[in-house]
């Protein structure tokens, strides 16, 4: 089991953290300015903006809170439901169809971040539009699969090298670290992530052991 975990890999999670907020914190920041700019009443298309906005932001940041942190005390509780509903949190649904399993038995904290990581890596390897789908099967181990498809679906080659055992932690960037840490989340369980790949489908399957 993995206990060393390098400061880069944190400080590249930051960053990769910092990224995926900023779009939706600006939109929010541009959308105010529009309404300061309003001589008299409220553009509709302007609250759509905020509402839009503030919902995704909120939704990465309670995404995030458990997938990079510790999530608070209510993480080791969190239901498949709950999991799933975390992930819809950051899909945009006129983009991502997505089948996630649901029910209320509780995952654990290290099982419901590997599907949370999981599920992230496998949109990544989305180029715009597609499918998401995710299962759990449990037996002596948990594994979690997360698969994406739709045309040009794949993982990027650097993506795929941040997968492999022993890369070298300075060739990490914020773009491939999100491959990294889910590998290593999961060699950290004592479990590992095994990658299937087919034209337009992707495949990213992690078994851990239960408990």
């Amino acid at each position: 089991m993995l206990v060393e975990f390098p400061l880069r890999v944190s400080e590249l999670l930051c960053s990769r953290l910092c990224h995926d907020l900023i779009s939706p914190t600006a939109a929010v920041s541009n959308g105010l300015e529009l309404l300061e700019d309003e001589s008299g009443g409220v553009d509709d298309g302007v609250m759509s903006l905020l509402s839009f906005s503030i919902k995704q932001a909120a939704g990465r940041l309670m995404f995030f809170r458990i997938a990079y942190g510790l999530g608070g005390e209510n993480a080791d509780a969190l239901s498949i439901k709950e999991t799933s509903d975390l992930v819809d949190g950051i899909i945009e649904e006129d983009k991502i169809e997505a089948i996630m399993p649901t029910g209320e038995d509780p995952l654990g904290r290290v099982a419901v971040k590997i599907y949370l990581n999981l599920a992230f890596l496998a949109l990544e390897t989305l180029p715009n539009r597609g499918n998401l789908v995710i299962e759990i099967q449990k037996s002596d181990t948990i594994t979690i699969t997360a698969t994406a498809s739709g045309p040009g679906t794949g993982l990027r080659p650097e993506v795929a090298d941040a997968l492999k055992p022993g890369v070298e932690i300075d060739s990490l960037t914020a773009r491939t670290v999100q491959g990294y840490f889910t590998a290593w989340l999961c060699e950290a369980a004592g479990g590992k992530l095994n990658v299937t790949e087919t034209t337009d489908k992707v495949s990213l399957i992690a078994e851990i052991p239960i408990g």
